[in-house]
């Protein structure tokens, strides 16, 4: 069980790491000080006006933010895929 824990704390490390993730922190700290863009989508989120949502989408922030939520989305596909070759190893084929 230790191992295991050691191999998921090098797995932590290596992704916070990423490309994606610095990018996603980076993001997120300049929404967070972007009043204006919390203003409106806590607006949004009370009234769901799609003017408002259209708004929202043509601040650049926000394009960076949701194209980096894209690229994490992606690692996060790729990390499932390996994991499901590695898991598929294990199993035995009777059983599926």
């Amino acid at each position: 069980m230790e191992k295991l824990i050691e191999k998921v704390e090098v797995l932590i490390s290596y992704l916070n790491d990423t490309p994606q993730i610095q990018e996603i922190i980076k993001l997120n700290r300049k929404i967070k000080e972007n009043k204006e863009l919390l203003d409106k989508i806590e607006k949004y989120n009370q009234t769901r006006k799609e003017e408002l949502k259209q708004e929202i989408y043509m601040i650049e922030l926000f394009q960076e933010y949701k194209k980096a939520e894209t690229e994490l989305n992606i690692l996060i596909l790729e990390i499932n895929a390996a994991l499901k070759k590695i898991n598929d190893k294990g199993k035995c084929k009777i059983w599926k």
